[in-house]
């Protein structure tokens, strides 16, 4: 009787211990998520580079007051385009396999229409799987499938990577010059100081006469502005920048009302 007391005691405290093991060391048989095809922090990355057969290259580098595009063109960069580069090297790989050369036409990664370096690691994108809609991307000696996250991104304009606001960060505004009046007015100055585009593109004149207006920045530089276009959008140029700023109607709408109202 003795014995078999302590055989089950001895059975309850293998079962306790079995218990207590799995409580405290849970999922030992879950599978290890897959590995990201980078051990770069997106935050960590300095430089991007987008590269494309018979288009110019476009170059962005992150600096203290943000991000920077330096070709084709220089000028602060939008951020909200850039951080979905970024999250590349966050991808995970649904499937990979050697990249032998004889086998790269299928994938259409012979001749990659588009490369993304950051910080110097390339990135090939070839085409889509048919089945899942992966998108093939070679990195080094290899061929990963990736979701179809990056590509829109990298056959954007360089216009498409341009800082949608019409005055640099930290900046502050000290007075707008239009139609022969200097105007100063806190409402007015806080309307332009905190505008923000649409979208921007390549400057271009417009058909009739530009109006000109000047921003005044309160260290005294000045920011000439053309305005090229009231309807059916806004456009606002800078020759010197080479860009052109498209607003909506009824925000061209506004922001003018704000220095006519100021003139009456």
């Amino acid at each position: 009787m003795g014995t078999r007391w302590l055989l089950n005691l001895l059975l309850f405290a293998v079962v306790v211990g079995l218990a207590a093991l799995a409580y405290l060391r849970p999922g030992l048989d879950e599978p290890l998520p897959p590995a990201t095809i980078s051990q770069l922090l997106p935050e960590q990355a300095q430089r991007v580079q987008i590269e494309r057969p018979g288009r110019e290259p476009i170059s962005l580098v992150r600096r203290e007051n943000g991000w920077q595009l330096t070709a084709p063109i220089s000028l602060p960069a939008n951020p909200f385009r850039i951080e979905p580069l970024l999250q590349l090297l966050r991808a995970q790989s649904h499937s990979s396999f050697p990249a032998v050369e004889n086998a790269l036409s299928q994938y259409e990664l012979l001749s990659p229409q588009v490369w993304l370096l950051i910080d110097g690691q390339r990135y090939a994108f070839g085409g889509v799987e048919p089945l899942n809609g992966y998108r093939y991307v070679m990195v080094d000696e290899a061929v990963h499938l990736l979701s179809d996250r990056v590509q829109h991104y990298l056959l954007m304009s360089p216009y498409d990577f341009v800082a949608l606001a019409l005055l640099p960060a930290q900046s502050e505004l000290a007075a707008v010059h239009f139609n022969r009046q200097i105007i100063n007015d806190e409402l007015t100055l806080a309307a332009w100081g905190e505008a923000h585009a649409r979208r921007v593109t390549r400057y271009e004149v417009a058909d009739g006469d530009a109006e000109p207006l000047t921003l005044t920045l309160s260290d005294g530089v000045t920011v000439q502005f053309d305005i090229l276009l009231r309807e059916p959008e806004f456009i606002i140029g800078v020759a010197e920048r080479g860009v052109r700023y498209h607003f909506t109607e009824e925000e061209g709408e506004h922001l003018l009302a704000m220095l006519l109202a100021d003139d009456a």
